[in-house]
């Protein structure tokens, strides 16, 4: 059973996940974006491609793709990509931050020092959450 990605289709899904890249790349403190329209509408091309890409590598590696697989795939893939796009993209660059803390009750976080490597790994598991859940959603519909 092959499956056929429709241009419709295909246009459809990059632009989903582009919303989700920008979503969750203005939601963190710890990114820059470029000023330069172009190179931003590069980088959510090129991270919203991971999500893509990750379907094809667990074909690949003749692994069934549901939610999980997708989103620890999409995870490590992402993680990469906003590695490569950090080194050699102008304009985006992850900075360090302080988180605040949180003190509800009984549960309490001190504050501390968010690196770039923790922001990546955040926003890699962050965008493939929301890139997994349209690929589960999608595939029920």
């Amino acid at each position: 059973d092959i499956k056929v990605l429709t241009m419709k289709k295909f246009f459809r899904l990059l632009l989903q996940y582009m919303l989700a890249t920008y979503f969750v790349i203005t939601i963190f403190k710890g990114v820059e974006l470029p000023s330069n329209y172009i190179y931003l509408f590069a980088s959510l091309i090129a991270v919203s491609l991971c999500a893509f890409l990750s379907s094809s590598i667990l074909k690949f590696l003749t692994i069934r793709e549901n939610f999980l697989t997708s989103l620890v795939m999409t995870t490590l893939i992402s993680f990469g990509m906003f590695f490569i796009l950090q080194e050699f993209m102008p304009g985006i660059k992850l900075i360090d931050y302080t988180f605040e803390g949180i003190n509800s009750g009984k549960l309490v976080i001190q504050p501390f020092v968010v690196t770039p490597i923790i922001s990546m790994g955040i926003l890699g598991f962050a965008f493939s959450f929301i890139a997994s859940l349209i690929k589960a959603l999608d595939k029920n519909s």
